[in-house]
C-alpha cells in the first residue's frame, strides 16, 4: 500500500466516523434504529462517492479479515460481557431448546422446501447448496433488537432468553456451516472415515471451548491478580483477550485440523469468563470503565460495519432483477421457519411446565426478533473466491453438480443472503419497537413502577432542599426562587400523587410491593459497601465472592417475589443443585479464619445498610413505615447474629485475629491517608511528583492481603 491509498481510507475511515456519530444524534430524535439508518446512508453515500471532491469516501473496504479478526471478536466479545450464568441456569431448558432443537427444525424446513421449490422457478440447486444458506442465515444477531429491547424496557427474562438463544445459535450455526463448506470443498474425496470426521469437527467446534474456559480462567485471574488497581492495564487485558481468544482459536483449528475450535464459541466463553469470575479480581472502581469502554468500542465497530454494509450493497455487480422471486421466496420461507422453530419448542416447555410459562407475546416477538446481520456476512464472505487458496475445489464442485449459471455460487448466495439480511434490517427492526407497544411489553412491571415514583419523590425532595439552600446564601433572587420552588414542589406533589395511585387497592399486594424495593435498596447498598472492603482489601477474594455471591441470590428472590432468606427445601432443581455445589467448595475450602473475616465484612455492611435505611425512613414517601422498620429490624438481626459469631471465633484464636486485626486498623487509617493525599493534591499543596509518590506507598501497604502475614 503506498502513502497516497494510506491517506486516502484513513479519510475514508475518519469520514465514517463523523458520518456515523451525526447518523446516531438523528436516529435518537427521529426515534428511528440507528444500525438500519447507518445501512440506508450507507446506500446513499454510493453515489456521493462518484463526485471527485469526495472519492476517497468509499476507500476503506470491509474485506472478510477485517470483519473476521477486527471487528467480529469486538461485536461478539460485547454481546456476552453482561451475561450471567445463573440466568442461563435458571432458563437453560427454554435456551437450549430454541438454540438446538429450533435450529434443527429451521434447518430442516429452510433446506428441505426451498430444495423442492426452487426447481420449479427454474432453479435447480444442489441440496448441499441449500444446506448451506440455511447454516449461514440460521446466524442471528442480537445487536439491533437488543439496542431496542433495552430502549423501551423489554421484560429481563425476555431479554435473556433473546441473548443466550442468539450466542449459542451463533456458535452452531459457524460449526455447521464451515463443516458443510469443508464437504463442498471436499466432495470429491470422501471415503468411509470422511463422515466420522465431519461428525467430530462439528462436535469439536461445539465444545471444543471447554479447553479454552479453563486455559483462559487460568490466565486471565493470574494477570489481572498481578496488576491489580491499574485501571489502564485491565481494560487494555480485557481488550486483548477478546481478539487473541478469536485469533488462537482460529490458528488452532488451522494447524490443529483434529481439534478445530469455534472462535465464536471461544470469544463469547471468554467474555463470559470475564463478567461472572474475573470481574472479582478487576478493581471496583475500574467496571464502570470497563462497561463504557466496551459500550464505546462496540459502537465504533458498528458504526463502521452497518454503514459498510451498504457500500457493499451498491458494489455488487449482479443483476438482482433475476434473482427477484428467488428472493421473496427465500425471505418468507426464512421467516416462517423462524417462527415454526420458535412456537414449537415454546409450546413444549409450556405444555409440561418444565419452566416458568412463556407468554405468547414473547414468543411473537422472538418469531419476528431474529436479525441477521454481521455473522451472516462473514460467512458468506468466506466462501473462496478468485485468487482464494480452494477456489479451484468450489470450481470443482461446480463442475459435478453441472452448475451451468452465469452466476457462481457464492454470487447467488451473496445475494440471497445480503437482501435475507435487509429484509431484517429494514423491515423488522424497524417493525419491532412498534409491536413491542403494541404487545405492552414496554410496560413497567409493578416493582419498576414502584422504584420509579420514588426516585422521582427523592430527586424533587434533594432539589428543592438544594433550591433552600442555594437561595439562603443569596445565589438565587426572590423571583427566581419563586419560580423554581413553585416548578419542583409541583412536580414532587405530582410524584406522590402518582404513588398514592399505584399503592391504592390490596393493601397486602402494596405492602408487598414496598418490602421488595426497599430490600432491594437494602442488598444493593450491601453489595457497594462489599465492594469497598475488597477494594481496600479488608477482605480477601475467596470470602468477597462467598459474600457477594449470597446478596446476589437474595436480590433474585426478592426480585421474583420471593423470600430474601432461602427457604430450606428437599425439592432441588438443577439451579440448587449447581449452587449447593459451589457453596460446598467453599465450605471445604474455609477456615475460622476466613469465618471470622466473613462475618467481620456482615458486621460493616449491615451496619452501614441500618444506617442509611434510617436516613430513608425519615423521607416521608407517604406510606407505612412499619415496613422500613421490619426491613431494618431484620438487619439488626442479621448484624446480631454475625457479631456473635465473630466474637466466638476471635476468642477461640485471640492471638491470630489480634493480628488481623491490627492489619485491618491500619487499612482505615490507610484509606484515610489516601483522602488526605488526594485532598492536598488537589488544592495543589503537594506537586504531581509527591501526589505519585505518595500513593505508591499507601497502594503496595493497601493490596496486601489481610490473611498474608497469619
Amino acid at each position: 500500500m503506498d502513502e497516497l491509498d494510506f491517506m486516502s481510507q484513513t479519510m475514508s475511515i475518519l469520514a465514517l466516523l463523523i458520518i456515523s456519530s451525526f447518523a446516531y444524534i438523528w436516529s435518537k430524535k427521529m426515534n428511528f434504529p440507528y444500525t438500519v439508518l447507518l445501512v440506508i446512508i450507507g446506500l446513499i453515500l454510493v453515489p456521493i462517492s462518484h463526485i471527485p471532491l469526495f472519492s476517497f469516501i468509499d476507500d476503506f473496504k470491509l474485506t472478510p479479515d477485517i470483519l473476521f479478526f477486527v471487528f467480529l471478536p469486538v461485536l461478539l466479545f460485547e454481546a456476552a460481557y453482561n451475561i450471567n450464568y445463573r440466568h442461563m441456569l435458571a432458563n437453560w431448558r427454554t435456551i437450549s431448546s430454541l438454540a438446538i432443537f429450533g435450529l434443527l427444525i429451521s434447518t430442516w424446513f429452510i433446506w428441505w422446501v426451498l430444495y423442492l421449490i426452487f426447481p420449479y422457478i427454474w432453479l435447480e440447486i444442489p441440496f448441499l447448496v441449500c444446506l448451506l444458506f440455511w447454516s449461514l442465515i440460521s446466524a442471528t444477531d442480537p445487536v439491533a433488537v437488543l439496542s431496542i429491547f433495552k430502549s423501551l424496557w423489554a421484560p429481563r427474562r425476555l431479554t435473556i432468553l433473546f441473548e443466550w438463544e442468539s450466542l449459542f445459535n451463533d456458535g452452531t450455526a459457524v460449526a455447521l456451516f464451515l463443516v458443510i463448506l469443508w464437504v463442498i470443498l471436499e466432495w470429491w474425496v470422501v471415503t468411509s472415515t470422511t463422515y466420522i470426521e465431519w461428525t467430530w469437527k462439528f462436535l469439536s467446534m461445539l465444545f471444543g471451548w471447554i479447553i479454552f474456559w479453563w486455559t483462559i480462567w487460568f490466565l486471565f485471574s493470574k494477570t489481572i491478580g498481578y496488576i491489580k488497581n491499574n485501571e489502564e492495564a485491565e481494560i487494555v487485558i480485557t481488550m486483548l483477550l477478546a481478539h487473541i481468544t478469536f485469533v488462537s482459536a482460529e490458528l488452532i483449528s488451522e494447524h490443529f485440523e483434529f481439534l478445530p475450535i469455534s472462535w465464536v464459541i471461544a470469544t463469547v466463553i471468554a467474555s463470559m469468563v470475564i463478567w461472572n469470575y474475573g470481574r472479582y479480581k478487576i478493581s471496583p472502581r475500574v467496571e464502570i470503565h470497563m462497561q463504557k469502554f466496551w459500550e464505546f468500542f462496540a459502537f465504533v465497530s458498528n458504526s463502521v460495519v452497518f454503514i459498510l454494509m451498504g457500500l457493499i450493497l451498491s458494489s455488487i455487480e449482479i443483476d438482482f432483477t433475476q434473482f427477484l422471486v428467488p428472493l421473496v421466496l427465500t425471505i418468507f420461507i426464512v421467516v416462517i421457519a423462524r417462527i415454526i422453530s420458535v412456537y414449537i419448542p415454546i409450546t413444549i416447555i409450556n405444555k409440561f411446565k418444565l419452566e416458568e410459562h412463556i407468554p405468547n407475546t414473547w414468543s411473537i416477538l422472538l418469531s419476528w426478533g431474529s436479525l441477521r446481520w454481521a455473522l451472516a456476512l462473514m460467512m458468506v464472505l468466506m466462501i473462496p473466491w478468485i485468487w482464494d487458496a480452494w477456489y479451484d475445489k468450489l470450481m470443482e464442485f461446480q463442475k459435478i453438480v453441472w452448475w451451468t449459471y452465469d452466476f457462481s455460487i457464492k454470487d447467488f448466495l451473496l445475494v440471497l443472503t445480503i437482501w435475507s439480511i435487509m429484509f431484517t434490517l429494514l423491515i423488522k427492526a424497524p417493525t419491532t419497537s412498534y409491536i413491542m407497544k403494541k404487545l405492552h411489553l414496554d410496560k413497567l412491571h409493578k416493582l419498576e413502577e414502584f422504584e420509579h415514583k420514588e426516585g422521582k419523590i427523592l430527586a424533587n425532595l434533594k432539589i428543592i432542599e438544594k433550591l433552600n439552600s442555594t437561595y439562603k446564601k443569596a445565589y438565587l433572587t426572590k423571583i427566581e426562587y419563586d419560580d423554581l420552588i413553585w416548578k419542583y414542589t409541583k412536580r414532587l406533589n405530582e410524584s406522590i400523587i402518582l404513588m398514592k395511585n399505584l399503592l391504592k387497592g390490596k393493601p397486602e399486594e402494596a405492602k408487598s410491593l414496598i418490602r421488595r424495593a426497599i430490600s432491594l435498596h437494602a442488598l444493593w447498598i450491601e453489595k457497594q459497601y462489599l465492594k469497598d472492603l475488597f477494594f481496600y482489601n479488608e477482605i480477601d477474594e475467596h470470602n468477597f465472592k462467598y459474600i457477594f455471591r449470597k446478596i446476589e441470590k437474595q436480590m433474585e428472590r426478592v426480585e421474583h417475589d420471593d423470600s430474601q432468606l432461602r427457604k430450606i427445601s428437599k425439592k432441588w432443581n438443577d439451579y440448587d443443585i449447581f449452587t449447593r455445589f459451589f457453596v460446598g467448595l467453599y465450605k471445604n475450602k474455609s477456615t475460622d479464619l476466613d469465618a471470622y473475616i466473613r462475618n467481620r465484612a456482615r458486621v460493616i455492611i449491615t451496619r452501614k445498610v441500618i444506617k442509611e435505611l434510617k436516613l430513608l425512613w425519615e423521607i416521608d414517601f407517604w406510606f407505612d413505615k412499619d415496613i422500613f422498620n421490619e426491613v431494618i429490624s431484620l438487619y439488626a438481626s442479621f448484624n446480631k447474629a454475625a457479631d456473635e459469631k465473630r466474637i466466638n471465633i476471635f476468642s477461640n484464636h485471640k492471638a491470630t485475629i489480634n493480628a488481623i486485626e491490627s492489619r485491618l486498623v491500619n487499612k482505615s487509617l490507610l484509606k484515610l491517608e489516601e483522602k488526605v493525599v488526594k485532598d492536598l493534591y488537589n488544592k495543589e499543596i503537594i506537586t504531581p511528583k509527591l501526589y505519585i509518590k505518595f500513593m505508591e506507598d499507601i497502594e503496595k501497604e493497601m493490596v496486601m492481603d489481610v490473611k498474608t502475614f497469619v
